[in-house]
Formats: structure tokens, sequence, C-alpha cells
């Protein structure tokens, strides 16, 4: 990853031994437009409040990621001018992501998950052309509970070869997806991710990673976060909120 430091301390693991076989690979987090961002919390939370979070959560998945020796660079993709100055505050590339208009299909605006998947797609083919062929993951931008062991090892895992994906907690939809050596990124995210992933060739990766399954859309998802141990930009913004967390890391 290219900052010198992650934005918050956490627990290393040893450093994972490259093998010759073994390409860099390459984390793409992909963040929508902070006007819309969390809908399913409105309920509970306004929409500076939702904002907020977005970010801590994302500062906080960040730093897992830099603490992961096996993942070499990082592309956030967003079209939010504030979520990309985040990105770059901690020294992660940014992939400008198209407005829906520029996908639009005879005259139609797309839905949500079409445009996410065009975006991925076109973030994935962007660093291949720059970077030749590398190991690819898309990784949620919610994951504030995620620890780097579970990260490191779902990429050992990963590069058994081929795509494969790691399936969230409610077992529909995806937490991360791999794309190793030649194979297409081919994101099929939205309504039941997981089963479009597996219906499109993804095979499963099995293991006992409540943190990097966990991503938050909902307050019972919060709920889960906040016993498994978040972040400490997370659990900065959940104070904020009045909602301070059970436990934090």
């Amino acid at each position: 990853m290219d900052s010198a430091e992650p934005p918050y301390p956490h627990a290393v693991e040893t450093p994972h031994a490259r093998t010759e076989i073994e390409r860099p690979m390459h984390a793409i987090v992909a963040v929508k437009s902070l006007r819309s961002a969390k809908s399913r919390l409105a309920g509970e939370l306004d929409s500076d409040a939702r904002a907020d979070l977005v970010l801590a959560m994302l500062h906080d998945t960040l730093a897992t990621i830099a603490a992961v020796s096996a993942i070499d660079s990082v592309t956030v993709v967003t079209p939010d001018p504030t979520v990309a100055a985040l990105a770059y505050s901690v020294g992660v590339t940014v992939y400008a992501d198209p407005a829906p208009d520029g996908a639009r299909t005879n005259g139609a605006t797309p839905r949500t998950e079409e445009t996410l998947n065009a975006a991925l797609s076109a973030a994935a083919a962007d660093i291949r052309a720059k970077r030749g062929v590398v190991d690819l993951v898309v990784l949620q931008a919610d994951l504030p509970a995620m620890q780097p062991s579970e990260l490191t090892e779902a990429v050992a895992a990963a590069r058994s070869g081929g795509r494969s994906v790691v399936v969230d907690h409610h077992g529909t939809g995806t937490s991360a997806l791999f794309a190793c050596g030649e194979s297409a990124l081919d994101p099929r995210f939205g309504p039941e991710s997981a089963l479009g992933h597996a219906n499109s060739g993804a095979r499963p990766l099995n293991g006992q990673w409540p943190g990097l399954r966990t991503d938050v859309d909902t307050h019972a998802d919060l709920g889960t976060v906040r016993a498994l141990g978040v972040g400490p930009a997370t659990s900065a913004s959940l104070t904020r909120l009045k909602a301070t967390p059970s436990n934090s890391r």
C-alpha cells in the first residue's frame, strides 16, 4: 500500500511469506455518494450522522487492509469528493466512479448495483492495464470489526486460484470478491450477490472470519460489530452519535 503508516494502530500479523507463484494483490473498495449512504439506517440516524459513520468505517477498513502485508496496494472507487479526500489522506489511490448518467441505456437510469458493478469492472481493468496481471480483491467499505488476521487468511485461501468469495454473515451477500491470476473480476454485487457470484463460478471460501463477514447495513448489524469490537474511528463516531460501542479494539 502506498501510505507509509496505517491511519490507526493494529495488531499486525507475522508477515505473509511470498512464494514465486504469487503475484501482487490489489484491493478495491467502493463507496457510493455520501448523500445516499446507509439508507437503511435512516430511521435511527440523520444524513449527517450516516455520512460520519460511513467515513469512520471506511477509515477503519482501510487501516486493516494497510496492516495486511499480502495486499500491496489499494484503490477506492467513489464519485464522492469527501470520500476521495479521505482516501488520499491515507495514501490510497482513487478511481473516479462516473456519474450514473454516464451509463444510461435508452434514456433510463441504471440501477445502483449496475453502476457499482460497471465501476468495479472499469477500475479492475484500469488497474491491470497499468500494473499487469495482478490478483484482485473487492472488499466492502463498511467492515469496522475486520481483523488483519482474518483478511490475511482469506487472501491465502483465495490464492489457490480463480474467482472466490467471502459470503457475508447473513448468507446472502458478498463481503469480499477475489479474482486471482488472469481470472476476470466479473462482479455481481446487488441483492443475493452470494448466489450471483456462485452461479457465475466463484467458489465460497471457508473460514471463521466474523469481522470480515460483517458489513453494516442495518441497526442489527451495528449491534453485531459493536459486540465483535470496532476500530477506533468507528468507535469515535458511535460515541459522537451517543451509541457508545460495548467493546472496541
